[in-house]
């Protein structure tokens, strides 16, 4: 008879034990020496990214104290007043002078632009060529206030230099004077790589463009890189090749489209150590394993015995339920003792079974029970919640557990399972169930831990609760989204806003808040009506949300303003890439439904934090600060908050009390300019300007306080005080004995489209008895393109009808239209300054001067050129067979009184005289 093989139990479980815990412990060795190679990889990374970015704010910082030098030569005034002397050896006494003392940053190249010769002046050292490093084309194409870098590839090797262009501008017109370009060459710098390698604590380091070297410092600049580090030339990357890691930091576009980075190499050697330290650690660590094993499955083998296998058996079949006969006494007391209280807890269990399935078998809630993963058992209100066939609970026992639940849950509550053995796991909580049909249902559900046959389960009542979700979701939609669009309203855009600032402070990363607000959108509200209004702003919010993609929120704030959390960008030059597209998508055409085509834009103000705060309250309001400021700059433009804004809106709110007292006290004085017949040199008019000087903010322009008029609503007021005091002085030439044919008055954009203007002028000519025809009121091209629910014609024919002559001032500087002047009732141009300074040596202005005069002579207008200031401009303009002329050549804007005696010199009267007479 042959003999079974068999290996006793007790060796078993000691053989299983040895090799079980020498096998944990080895895959334990691999997965901590995986571990260390991963945080050693990781810690590579991080240090690449870290010198990348290093590098990128070092380069910065390098091109903001050039920046800072350029500024500081164009914001002197001695610049200024070169630039409109034409006075080069001043300009080039000014620029050398602001190039010494210079040590870290040096600008290589420092050159000043007029408008009437390339290259005035050229500061650049001494070895640069400007032709090669910044030709004329290259900077007549640079945008102003940015940092260009500019590569010369016909020259070998490629020359690549960083410049800049920033203009100096007229304080009073806020017209260019000049450009000056400064910058620094990049190719065989020694300077800033030296300032990179030092900072970054590296022997090599090159400035690549595109695949050129063109400085650098080691190695870098004449080994090859290796084939991937360049493969991605926008983003950072790095290479880790024969124990050396080597980073590529991009840094700037030029305008060929190619990349300027920097590449930085330096010995590595984290993984080598890792791997020699666990190669030398595993021998001794598998011997004490192997000795501590064996050891521990002796322990075990000692403390089982047959007993209580027999006893282990007999527990196994009471918890299997199935009947059967205590085990034969053995030599152990305790194990009989086990043995008869098991059948006597078995025999109590089946009763209290028996008793829990009556009761839980006619509860109106869902009851589950399941253990081990597994379901032991379900009531019929279970299987009718979730689309079974009641009665019949096989359809789901010995199931697992997740079968009822959506895939989707599945992962939570595996981890609640696994946190319920240590009692952390909620007991009460909603989870989506699955029905049989496939179809999703919201689940509440209570687990407590109860006993079922013998061993540990779970208990879970189980309430359907779809309705009250569904309910919720509505009200949480309608507290937290636009109706509207869909979009995130204001008071979830300041939630989402305060987690990007916390993750902000935690993680150091770079959020930025934007305000945008359509321009002009009230004008298509109010024409077309509010449902192309609606039409629109569903439409820009789609365009948001397309453009900026599903990482980033896009909110609606109200009306037609929009709010943006734009989370984590690279850098400044990311945010603005994204404002312009922004931007771009609005500007695009918008059909209503009636066949209309709209376009729109928008004006965009921009907020960082941690740069600019951590309050949310005070980030909103910083971006709506800029973007009001980009609003009153130009509009369909973007704006960053600047500490100088926040400045500016209080002056604003300091003028705005001052000129409503000023107003209301009559602090205000105005001045007279003459208009001067040049055939006769004979005094025919003047054009009188609202002046101010407050006590505390002392002499405050015209352009700032009329501005700020026009925004609150002052200018009203303002402009009837202006046209009062104008008629009266007007009298008191007159009655003086001083011959004076009319006088002008500017009036703005607001007081044509106030309702009651006509009416108000009307009344004042009366009040004054001022002849309407003596009286001339200039408007701009703005009266007739700044709102569109304003018709032009019918105000200034209203105008025209009190016998008022109307004069367009600063024509030619907008929107001109022929077919404007040919409606209007226009009796005078004014041709803006513009066109006649340098008129005597501007063949082109010549032309275009000439043609206005003959246009507006063949429609029967009068001309008057503004700005003339020199005998010569007044010639060519006369030859032009125009003779009204206003500039500073005759005389610059006076007093009254002083206004009076020049009157008298000019027509032959002397005022003293006519005053006594």
């Amino acid at each position: 008879m042959k003999a079974n093989f068999s290996i006793p139990f007790s060796r078993l479980v000691m053989a299983l034990f040895a090799f079980g815990l020498i096998g944990t412990a080895i895959a334990l060795f691999w997965i901590t020496y995986l571990g260390s190679l991963s945080i050693a990889e990781y810690e590579i990374a991080r240090s690449a990214k870290s010198k990348a970015t290093l590098a990128r704010l070092v380069f910065t910082q390098h091109l903001d104290q050039l920046e800072t030098q350029i500024r500081t030569i164009a914001a002197d005034p001695k610049i200024r007043e070169a630039l409109q002397t034409n006075d080069k050896a001043a300009a080039k006494q000014i620029i050398d002078r602001a190039s010494e003392g210079l040590t870290s940053a040096v600008l290589d190249i420092l050159l000043i632009d007029h408008p009437d010769e390339n290259g005035w002046v050229n500061g650049s050292l001494g070895l640069i060529d400007i032709r090669n490093q910044l030709p004329t084309g290259v900077r007549a194409a640079m945008p102003p206030d940015i940092w260009v870098n500019y590569a010369n590839h016909t020259l070998d090797p490629v020359e690549v230099t960083a410049a800049l262009s920033t203009p100096v501008l007229d304080p009073e017109t806020g017209q260019a004077l000049g450009k000056i370009y400064g910058g620094t060459t990049v190719t065989d710098s020694y300077t800033l790589p030296g300032v990179l390698a030092k900072i970054l604590k590296v022997d090599d380091l090159a400035f690549y463009h595109d695949d050129h070297v063109v400085a650098g410092l080691g190695d870098l600049t004449t080994e090859p890189l290796p084939p991937k580090l360049t493969t991605t030339p926008d983003d950072v990357t790095y290479v880790l090749q024969d124990d050396h890691l080597y980073v590529y930091a991009p840094l700037m576009h030029s305008l060929d489209g190619h990349m300027m980075a920097a590449i930085v190499k330096q010995p590595v050697d984290t993984l080598q150590k890792v791997e020699e330290t666990y190669s030398q650690l595993f021998t001794p660590f598998l011997l004490y394993t192997t000795i501590l094993a064996i050891g521990a499955a002796l322990l075990v083998n000692r403390i089982t015995s047959a007993g209580l296998g027999r006893l282990l058996g007999y527990a196994m079949s009471l918890r299997q339920d199935r009947l059967v006969a205590p085990p034969d006494h053995g030599l152990i007391t305790e194990f009989n003792k086990l043995a008869a209280m098991f059948q006597a807890a078995f025999e109590s269990v089946r009763a209290r079974d028996a008793q829990f399935k009556d009761m839980i078998d006619g509860s109106l809630h869902g009851v589950l029970v399941h253990a081990n993963h597994r379901i032991l058992y379900v009531n019929d209100a279970l299987l009718q919640m979730l689309g079974y066939e009641p009665g019949d609970p096989k359809q789901l026992v010995d199931s697992p557990t997740l079968v009822i639940y959506a895939p989707e849950e599945h992962s939570r509550l595996r981890s609640y399972y696994n946190l319920r053995e240590s009692g952390g796991a909620p007991r009460a909580y909603e989870v989506k169930g699955i029905r049989k049909d496939g179809e999703t249902v919201w689940l509440e559900q209570h687990v407590r831990v109860t006993e079922w046959r013998g061993e540990n389960a779970y208990y879970a009542t189980i309430t359907d609760i779809s309705e009250r979700k569904r309910q919720e979701e509505l009200a949480t939609k309608n507290a937290n989204f636009d109706i509207l669009t869909g979009l995130p309203n204001r008071r979830l855009l300041m939630d989402r806003l305060r987690q990007a600032i916390q993750r902000s402070k935690h993680l150091g990363e770079l959020t930025a808040l934007m305000i945008l607000d359509l321009d002009r959108f009230k004008t298509v509200n109010d024409t077309y009506g509010p449902t192309a209004g609606d039409h629109v702003i569903e439409t820009i919010a789609s365009r948001l949300t397309d453009t900026l993609g599903p990482d980033q929120t896009v909110a609606r704030m109200g009306g037609d303003e929009f709010a943006i959390i734009l989370s984590n960008p690279e850098d400044r030059w990311q945010i603005e890439q994204f404002a312009r597209d922004i931007l771009a998508s609005v500007s695009k055409p918008i059909d209503l439904d009636n066949g209309i085509q709209v376009v729109m834009s928008g004006s965009l103000g921009i907020t960082l934090t941690p740069n600019d705060g951590d309050d949310d309250e005070a980030l909103l309001l910083q971006a709506d600060t800029s973007m009001f400021q980009a609003k009153s700059d130009s509009g369909s433009s973007y704006r960053f908050f600047a500490t100088r804004m926040n400045e500016q809106t209080a002056r604003t709110g300091q003028i705005e009390i001052s000129l409503r007292q000023a107003i209301e006290k009559g602090e205000l004085h105005l001045n007279y300019q003459p208009i001067v017949d040049y055939s006769t040199n004979r005094v025919v008019s003047c054009e009188s300007l609202a002046r101010w000087t407050d006590p505390k903010l002392g002499s405050i322009p015209p352009t700032e306080f009329i501005k700020i008029a026009e925004e609150c609503g002052l200018i009203i007021p303002l402009g009837e005080w202006v046209l009062r005091e104008a008629c009266s002085f007007y009298h008191s030439c007159n009655r003086n004995g001083l011959k004076l044919d009319g006088i002008s008055v500017n009036i703005s954009p607001r007081q044509c489209r106030d309702a009651g203007f006509v009416d108000r002028l009307q009344a004042l000519l009366q009040e004054m008895e001022m002849d309407p025809t003596r009286l001339q009121l200039e408007i701009t091209e703005s009266v007739m393109f700044d709102d569109q629910r304003v018709n032009p014609v019918e105000i200034l024919e209203a105008i025209s009808a009190l016998g008022v002559k109307i004069s367009l001032d600063d024509f030619g500087t907008g929107f001109s239209s022929l077919s404007y002047l040919k409606r209007l009732p226009i009796d005078t141009l004014k041709i803006d300054r513009s066109f006649i300074m340098g008129l005597e040596r501007d063949m082109d202005g010549q032309a275009l001067v000439q043609a206005i005069i003959s246009m507006a002579a063949s429609l029967g207008i009068d001309v008057v050129c503004e700005g003339a200031e020199t005998r010569e401009q007044c010639d060519l303009i006369r030859s032009f067979n125009c003779s009204r002329i206003q500039g500073y050549y005759f005389a610059r804007p006076m007093s009254g009184v002083d206004f009076h005696a020049y009157l008298g010199r000019m027509n032959g009267i002397d005022s003293v005289a006519a005053k006594a007479g």
